[in-house]
């Protein structure tokens, strides 16, 4: 029996010895499962005591390798998915069907009053422009005294007739008198050179006659109202410049007082509806 300190020294080299030993079989299982996480990746991987494993890059994945990698995410498609499958089926024939069958949604025509509505406001807007534009014309070609065209629309201001207008004859009456009006801002822009300075004025109040004309006009179809047939006046030729001014302030007093009417008018038809 050996002294105390050699069998202490026995023993720590029992120790290492096992510790090493215990290193070397966990660094064995570490390898084997980085091959085994490769595998996974480029489809190859042995294992101790087993043959070769492969994917179906290979020949046949061998039975005790597990289930082939290609395998891990697939679910087999069971009697509940594919009844689901059949319903969402036969759900989308039937919505096929019913949209075949019926027929297409028409959109609810809208309201007279929403569209009258609509042109006072023109009548009201062209009447601000009329309004200004006459001012302009007064300053740039001063004529005092009363001007008058015989070819501009008569307009009565009794507040009898304006009380008792009716909604055919009243639009019918608006939409020619209008009509007639447009004519003449059209003959006052041929003057020529004689309203130059004022062509873009001239121009952009005939736009807005015209626009509201439109609007009238579909109005009227829509109410299944004939148009007005009457014909518009011949105008004369421009003539002399005098002439001309004297056109010109003749079309803007009676415009400007015709409109206000209209709007009037206009207000009254709207309530009739």
């Amino acid at each position: 029996m050996g002294p105390p300190g050699e069998k202490e020294k026995g023993k720590e080299k029992q120790r290492l010895r096992e510790g090493e030993e215990m290193q070397r079989m966990k660094g064995e299982a570490e390898g084997a499962a980085d091959l085994e996480v490769k595998a996974g990746s480029r489809g190859r991987w042995a294992g101790p005591g087993r043959r070769e494993c492969t994917e179906s890059g290979g020949s046949v994945w061998p039975q005790e390798c597990g289930r082939p990698p290609w395998e891990e995410n697939q679910q087999p498609l069971g009697k509940g998915g594919h009844s689901s499958l059949c319903r969402l089926l036969v759900a989308l024939l039937s919505l096929c069907e019913g949209l075949g069958g019926h027929p297409a949604l028409r959109l609810k025509p809208s309201d007279p009053r929403a569209d009258l509505d609509s042109i006072i406001s023109l009548a009201k807007n062209l009447l601000s422009d009329t309004k200004h534009l006459f001012h302009l014309f007064k300053s740039r070609y001063p004529a005092e005294g009363e001007h008058k065209m015989d070819t501009l629309p008569m307009l009565s201001m009794s507040a009898v007739e304006l009380s008792s207008i009716q909604v055919p004859g009243g639009l019918a009456r608006l939409s020619a008198d209008l009509q007639n009006y447009q004519k003449h801002v059209e003959w006052l822009r041929r003057a020529g050179s004689v309203l130059r300075p004022l062509e873009l004025d001239l121009g952009a109040l005939h736009a807005r006659l015209e626009r509201l004309l439109k609007r009238l006009e579909h109005l009227m179809f829509k109410l299944s109202l004939p148009r007005p047939t009457d014909p518009l006046p011949s105008l004369p030729s421009h003539g002399t410049h005098w002439a001309v001014v004297q056109a010109g302030h003749a079309l803007f007093h009676s415009l400007h007082l015709y409109l206000d009417w209209t709007a009037r008018a206009l207000v009254l038809i709207r309530n009739k509806l």
